[in-house]
């Protein structure tokens, strides 16, 4: 039996008000977040933030970040670091914050703590190019460093070359966040149910194809945008990276004291993957096996890396 008109509408009503509750809620969502990490050098907007119901000293954090912000101009770098830890302790960390911490550490000579900061500020903002652009510099830094533990000896102390595949994988769950591919998703959402009213609903053949066709796309691409908000949730829940925090450390061939060494001396601030775990006789994560490259993996103690 055919729907008479009346019931199409009607459920055609219902659908796109869904899709425009939907996208509403995504684009506030990605407001947010995006507030928190606008103009980051000396911002002091602190969202994403969670707060110690327990606490009932008064904080401004505003004015905190202000005073980490005048001692960092100038050159109070140690001042600076410990003020924005203040803000992070009670407030909760935002992309901003991090990003200045990790600058303030980096200025007072910590790369273990910047790199850190950095890397957590990318996770929280992957889109935010000051954050990368500094990464890219500090890493830098730190594989000079390392490479002149090598003493002209052959080897190699970067990270292996991306292939075309891991580009596209970075491009899409590391660079994007999930917001952005879930703000994509729903206004592909609200286009299709478009689509479709223009096929139901128009007498014009030539326009009951265009709908027909652009539905079938729009449908394709509110799919593959979901596909990769949930690989770029999945890339920013991962715990499958860390940084070094000690001065300097080798890697080992066991995860043991005194087992043989593996590769040169590595600065902390050097990035890994993390590839394993041992645990010590209590039941804790005691080594990690990771990666710097496929010529240098080992194991590290664990209270010698952070995770990011």
């Amino acid at each position: 039996m055919r729907l008479s008109d009346f019931g199409i509408k009607h459920h055609l009503r219902t659908l796109i008000l869904l899709a425009l509750i939907g996208i509403s809620a995504s684009i506030q969502a990605r407001d947010s977040k995006d507030g928190a990490t606008a103009d980051p050098r000396g911002s002091s907007d602190i969202s994403q933030s969670v707060v110690d119901p327990t606490v009932t000293t008064p904080f401004d954090a505003a004015k905190v970040v202000a005073e980490a912000d005048t001692a960092y101009a100038h050159a109070d770098y140690d001042k600076a670091a410990a003020l924005y830890e203040q803000v992070v302790e009670r407030e909760g960390v935002s992309g901003a914050i991090l990003y200045n911490l990790g600058n303030a550490y980096y200025k007072s000579g910590n790369e273990g703590e910047a790199r850190l900061c950095l890397e957590r500020a990318k996770r929280l903002d992957p889109s935010n190019k000051l954050i990368s652009q500094n990464i890219q510099y500090l890493a830098s830094r730190i594989e000079d460093a390392n490479k002149a533990e090598m003493k002209g000896k052959k080897g190699s102390v970067a990270p292996d070359p991306t292939g075309f595949f891991g580009r596209i994988h970075n491009r899409i769950a590391v660079d994007t966040s999930s917001d952005a591919w879930a703000e994509m998703a729903a206004m592909a959402f609200v286009l299709l149910v478009l689509a479709i009213a223009l096929y139901l609903f128009s007498h014009n053949v030539r326009m009951k194809k265009i709908g027909f066709f652009s539905a079938i796309i729009f449908l394709f691409f509110s799919v593959v945008f979901v596909v990769f908000a949930e690989m770029a949730a999945s890339s920013f829940e991962a715990r499958d990276e860390a940084v070094l925090m000690q001065f300097k450390l080798t890697l080992s061939s066991e995860p043991q004291q005194g087992a043989p060494a593996v590769g040169f001396p590595l600065h902390r601030g050097t990035k890994f993957h993390i590839l394993d775990s041992e645990l010590n006789p209590d039941g804790e994560i005691g080594w990690y096996k990771v990666q710097l490259n496929s010529n240098n993996v080992g194991w590290l103690p664990a209270d010698a890396i952070e995770i990011i």
